[in-house]
C-alpha cells in the first residue's frame, strides 16, 4: 500500500495547480474542486452540472451527495473561490453533462484510475512523490486547519 500526503507548501500546491491548467481546465477543476471539497475520488468524478447549478442556470450554494462509500447524505457549502471557479467551467455545460468527463464516449467521467494518473503525472512534474487521489482529501483537511487556500 502506498502512503499519500497532503500538500503542506503553499508555493506546491499553487506550482500543481498550474501544472494540472496545462493539461487542460478540467484536471485542475477536478484537482481545485478536490482541495476545496474533500470528497473522495469516487464521489467527485461523478459530480455533474446539475450538483452544482440550479435548473434555471444559477449556481447552488451547496453540493448534496449521496456518498458512494458510506451511502449518507453529503452537504457541503461551495465556498467563494471554488464558485467563482465552477461558475466559469460550467458556464456552457449542458444538463446532465459530467464534470469531468473522459475523452472516451459520449458524457462518461472519467475513471478513479485515470484521476490517479492524473493527479501523480502532475505531482511528479512538480516534484512531488507520495502523491495520489486521496491527497487531495488530505490537503482539504489541512486547508480547514490553516489559512492556505
Amino acid at each position: 500500500m502506498n502512503f499519500v500526503q497532503p500538500i503542506r507548501d503553499k508555493n506546491k500546491l499553487e506550482e500543481m495547480k498550474e501544472e494540472l491548467k496545462k493539461n487542460g481546465t478540467r484536471d485542475f477543476m477536478m484537482f481545485y474542486t478536490g482541495i476545496n471539497t474533500g470528497l473522495r475520488i469516487s464521489d467527485l468524478v461523478k459530480l455533474n452540472r446539475d450538483d452544482v447549478r440550479n435548473k434555471d442556470g444559477s449556481m447552488k450554494t451547496h453540493i448534496t451527495i449521496i456518498e458512494q462509500k458510506t451511502k449518507k447524505v453529503k452537504k457541503f457549502p461551495i465556498m467563494n473561490g471554488l464558485l467563482i471557479e465552477l461558475e466559469k467551467y460550467t458556464r456552457n455545460m449542458q444538463e446532465g453533462e459530467y464534470l469531468f468527463k473522459s475523452q472516451k464516449g459520449n458524457n462518461r467521467p472519467i475513471t478513479t484510475t485515470q484521476a490517479y494518473r492524473i493527479i501523480v503525472s502532475a505531482g511528479a512534474n512538480v516534484g512531488l512523490t507520495e502523491i495520489g487521489t486521496h491527497t487531495m482529501r488530505k490537503t482539504f483537511r489541512l486547508l480547514a486547519l490553516s489559512t492556505v487556500s
